[in-house]
């Protein structure tokens, strides 16, 4: 199992993809997972080589809030630890997987690799959400620094899409966690998604970017109220995945019903998305090319 990743949360899948009682497999650091739900609805996650015979985890079961391994039954609770076994009274000590604390927010569900967490997993300020988006998920062939690092890279932000610095950026952290950058561009770019920009009178973006624990990145653009979510997870040392939603504040145009609410909220994500198609093409041509 690697541990050359920060401690930090860390996606493994989203909410919709874990029912009760469910088991599922999730590669992650270099190894895998069992990514479970309890039948009270707890989210776990442990090693999915089970400690005693090397069974695979996840092709168990889930027996009310521990998941059971499927060739001897042991029991293991939300913490890693063996609690049951059939054939023997007593639980030997070592038996114990190692685990993640998990915890689900805005549709998915996170691990904090590293033992205790260090800090709560970064939310949105100043804002209740009561709306997100599905979200969307991209495959890269290139270790996960790169992509955190692109939400800062301020050269690409200019040549890739098309938003012209009008100042130095602010630089801020307040937490040994924490890096965040303001700044405000020109809409410069061609695409559809900047003509519209312009046509509803944003010609000038103010963006700002949060990152946490160095692979989770929540971005907010103050002339249209946008909230985006990017969120990193190593896969190996070279491989990464990553998840993008958007999400709505009450105070989004309130006064609509939330059907309209969430068309608008839909909208939203589909323009953060096309705002990404360029870099999403670069990075997957770039990186593959050199692996192979």
């Amino acid at each position: 199992m690697k541990s050359s990743f920060p401690a930090s949360w860390y996606p493994l899948c989203r909410s919709s993809e874990l029912k009760p009682r469910q088991v599922i497999k999730r590669e992650a650091f270099g190894g895998s997972w069992a990514v479970f739900r309890t039948e009270s609805g707890r989210v776990g996650a442990v090693d999915s080589q089970c400690i005693h015979m090397g069974a695979d985890l996840s092709r168990g079961r889930v027996a009310g809030e521990r998941l059971q391994c499927p060739l001897h039954e042991w029991e293991y609770g939300l913490e890693g630890a063996c609690e049951h076994i059939p054939a023997s009274a007593t639980v030997p000590a070592r038996a114990r997987q190692m685990s993640l604390m998990c915890k689900e927010q805005y549709g998915m569900v996170f691990g904090f690799l590293g033992g205790e967490p260090t800090f709560d997993f970064p939310l949105f300020e100043n804002s209740d959400h009561d709306l997100y988006s599905a979200p969307y998920m991209l495959d890269f062939d290139t270790p996960y620094q790169v992509l955190a690092a692109n939400s800062f890279d301020s050269q690409h932000f200019i040549t890739v899409h098309h938003r012209r610095l009008l100042e130095p950026p602010t630089l801020s952290s307040c937490s040994p966690h924490h890096f965040g950058v303001d700044f405000r561009a020109r809409v410069e770019g061609g695409h559809f998604h900047d003509h519209l920009l312009r046509r509803i009178g944003v010609d000038i973006v103010e963006l700002s970017a949060h990152c946490w624990g160095g692979n989770n990145i929540l971005a907010y653009n103050a002339r249209t109220n946008a909230r985006i979510l990017f969120t990193i997870l190593p896969v190996t040392d070279k491989r990464t995945r990553v998840y993008i939603l958007n999400v709505m504040p009450k105070q989004t145009a309130p006064w609509l019903a939330r059907p309209l609410r969430r068309v608008i909220l839909t909208t939203m994500h589909k323009l953060t998305i096309a705002f990404l198609k360029s870099d999403i093409v670069v990075r997957r041509k770039q990186y593959q090319a050199r692996i192979e």
